[in-house]
């Protein structure tokens, strides 16, 4: 029996994923032990989101999603409480679909693509906050929190620009 090539390079991605899947936890467990000396609640630095973007550089969108959605239901559910569930997936959500829209984008660094996922991530947040609140007012919020996101998501990037060729030749 042979095998083929492409079983292979599936297999890598799913141990990938499955490594970054640990790692997003890992960075999930490590942000809850972190208390950040800002006035802005529910306020975090995202790190676990550095998983995502390197299983969508490394492996693609739809091995992102799935490395997203690990990190989305088994955080929440260790660490932040099921209630947060529903932000952690619409932030990622939108995060993961501008990343996806952008990485791709000539010139664009894995550093502006963490940038723009990271205040899309935190605009996500704050507009289903806002929705299910039926609060427009809390849109205030996206400001301070996109800034924060911002900052945090040019150094996940930057990290990830660092990374990426080490675990590309390791793939």
């Amino acid at each position: 029996m042979t095998r083929s090539p492409d079983r292979g390079a599936n297999l890598r991605r799913l141990c990938a994923c499955a490594l970054l899947g640990a790692l997003a936890l890992i960075l999930s467990w490590v942000e809850s032990l972190i208390p950040l000396p800002l006035p802005l609640p529910g306020v975090k630095l995202g790190l676990a989101n550095l998983a995502v973007l390197l299983a969508l550089e490394l492996c693609g969108r739809g091995w992102a999603a799935l490395v997203l959605l690990v990190k989305a239901f088994l955080s929440s559910l260790l660490f932040a409480g099921l209630g947060a569930l529903p932000y952690a997936l619409c932030g990622g959500c939108l995060a993961l679909l501008i990343m996806s829209l952008l990485r791709d984008v000539p010139g664009l660094s894995p550093v502006g693509v963490s940038v723009a996922g990271a205040a899309a991530h935190g605009l996500g947040q704050v507009l289903l906050g806002a929705l299910l609140t039926r609060t427009p007012s809390l849109l205030l919020y996206a400001t301070p929190l996109m800034l924060v996101g911002v900052l945090t998501g040019a150094l996940l990037g930057f990290i990830a620009g660092k990374a990426l060729p080490l675990m590309r030749r390791a793939l």
